[in-house]
Parts: C-alpha cells; sequence; structure tokens
C-alpha cells in the first residue's frame, strides 16, 4: 500500500498532524521547529525504550511521529516494537528530503502491511 506523495515541508506536516493526537519518539532539533503552525495538536514526547502497552493506552495516539534515523534506532525498528503492541493508527517518519522515500515506504509495508507510513520531509530553515 503506497501513500500519494504529498508537498514536502512545513506544509504537508501542518495538513497531516493538525488536531490530531501525536506520540513524538525521539524528537530532534528539527522537529520542534517544523511544529508551530501545527493547530490543535495534543503531544506526548518518549524516547524509544519508555514504548509500551501502557504508555499507548494513556497517550491514545492518532500518530506516531519519529526521526527516520537517529542514533540508537531507525523508523523500522518502531514499525516493529509498535506492531508488536498492537498499534493501529497512523505512524510518520519525518527527515530531510531524501532521494528515494518509495524505497522506504516498501521496507515499512514489508514489516507491517497494513499500517498507515509515510515520510514528512522537513526543509532545513534557511541561514
Amino acid at each position: 500500500m503506497f501513500f500519494p506523495k504529498r508537498p514536502a515541508g512545513l506544509p504537508g506536516l501542518r495538513d497531516d498532524l493538525g488536531g490530531r493526537r501525536i506520540l513524538v519518539v525521539e524528537p530532534s532539533q528539527t522537529l520542534p521547529l517544523a511544529l508551530r503552525g501545527v493547530a490543535g495538536a495534543s503531544v506526548t514526547i518518549a524516547r524509544l525504550a519508555m514504548i509500551d502497552a501502557a504508555l499507548l493506552a494513556r497517550a491514545t495516539p492518532d500518530v506516531v511521529l519519529a526521526p527516520l534515523l537517529s542514533p540508537e534506532h531507525d523508523i523500522l525498528d518502531l514499525a516493529r516494537l509498535l506492531h508488536k503492541l498492537g498499534y493501529s493508527g497512523a505512524l510518520r517518519a519525518y527527515c530531510q528530503p531524501v532521494p528515494n522515500a518509495r524505497l522506504i515506504r516498501a521496507e515499512v509495508q514489508q514489516i507491517w502491511p497494513e499500517v498507515d507510513f509515510d515520510i514528512l520531509e522537513v526543509h532545513p530553515r534557511p541561514d
């Protein structure tokens, strides 16, 4: 299952996350800046090691948002964990623009075919 490519950058992020309950896993400095202007969202922040069934029950996220890659894990590790815990909401990875997002989507779909997964490209702020 593939999803249409949405416009990269902040407009897509705002459209995708506005008004939702968001669980942010291992946020980076890029993400808090990108979340500015996302209206009506409820945000819970957690490290990967904190995610368990109890946390998911408390936060009741509509969407889990995490960096595509972090020093400790990647989105595939998170997808495996969420799938194992029975999470049924959306999963979004964020990153700077990547050359082949379709390949990454295919890898996630191979692990968890039913997941609503997409990549949100966050362009770096110009200095």
